[in-house]
C-alpha cells in the first residue's frame, strides 16, 4: 500500500495545496493521501495564527473534499502546541496495518522547504520511515485561468479582467473562490496574504486566489 503524508499550515488554503496532493496521488500512484494541518508550524512559533485552529480545519475539509484518495487527519490540531513531522509519522507508521506486499509512506513538501529538511526534528529517522517528494507551490496562474475557460468554451480577451470572469465561476464552484475561502464581496478578500497586499503601495494585481483585485 502506497500512502501520502502531506503536511503543513495551510493558512490560508489555496488551489496551490490541492494541485500538490492531486500531482502527489496521480505521480506516485498513492492509495491514500493523509493531509494533516498543523496546529503551529516549528518555524513560525512566535506568529499568531491566521485563522482559527477549527475553522482552519473546516476549510482544509471542503478544499480537499473532492480530492480522490485523500483523508483530512485532525491529529495535529487536537494535540494542539507545536506540530513535529516526526511524530505524526510515527503514529501513521504504527496505527497502518501490514500490507502482503509492502507499505510505502511517501511525504509531500513543497519543492522550497527542501532546503530546511536538515532543521527539521529527528530528520534522519524520518528519511528511515519515509520517502520525501517534492512538488513546486504553484498557485494558479493567469495563464491556467485561461486555458480552464477556454476547455468550457469562455474566450478571455487581453482587455477582459480576469476578476470578472473567475467571480462568475463562483456559481459552479458552490459559493466558494478558488482559494476554498468563503465567499465575500469584491475587495474584501479574506486571506491575510491580500490583507497584506492592501496596505502596501508597491502592489497591484490579483490577491493569490485571482478572485479580488486591489480597487
Amino acid at each position: 500500500m502506497k500512502i501520502g503524508i502531506y503536511g503543513g499550515s495551510f493558512d490560508p488554503i489555496h488551489f496551490g495545496h490541492v494541485n500538490i496532493a492531486r500531482t502527489a496521488i496521480a505521480d506516485l500512484g498513492l492509495d491514500k493521501l493523509v493531509v494533516v494541518p498543523a496546529a503551529m508550524s516549528p518555524f513560525k512559533t512566535d506568529a499568531a495564527p491566521g485563522s482559527g485552529l477549527w475553522q482552519r480545519l473546516e476549510l482544509v475539509k471542503a478544499a480537499f473534499a473532492d480530492v480522490p484518495n485523500a483523508v483530512v487527519d485532525m491529529r495535529e490540531i487536537e494535540r494542539g502546541g507545536v506540530s513535529y513531522a516526526i511524530d505524526t509519522v510515527r503514529a501513521i507508521v504504527a496505527e497502518t496495518p501490514p500490507d502482503p506486499l509492502g507499505n510505502e509512506f511517501f511525504f509531500i513538501v513543497g519543492k522550497d522547504s527542501l532546503d530546511r529538511l536538515d532543521e527539521w526534528k529527528d530528520i534522519d529517522e524520518l528519511r528511515r520511515l519515509c520517502t520525501f517528494k517534492a512538488y513546486p507551490r504553484t498557485k494558479e496562474s493567469s495563464t491556467e485561468i485561461r486555458r480552464l475557460f477556454a476547455e468550457n468554451g469562455v474566450v478571455l480577451n487581453d482587455d477582459v479582467k480576469l476578476v470578472e470572469v473567475v467571480r462568475a465561476g463562483l456559481v459552479r464552484k458552490n459559493g466558494f473562490c478558488p482559494c476554498r475561502l468563503p465567499k465575500l464581496p469584491e475587495f474584501f478578500c479574506p486571506c491575510d496574504e491580500f490583507k497584506a497586499q492592501l496596505a502596501d503601495p508597491s502592489f497591484r494585481g490579483l490577491c493569490h486566489c485571482r478572485l479580488y483585485r486591489k480597487p
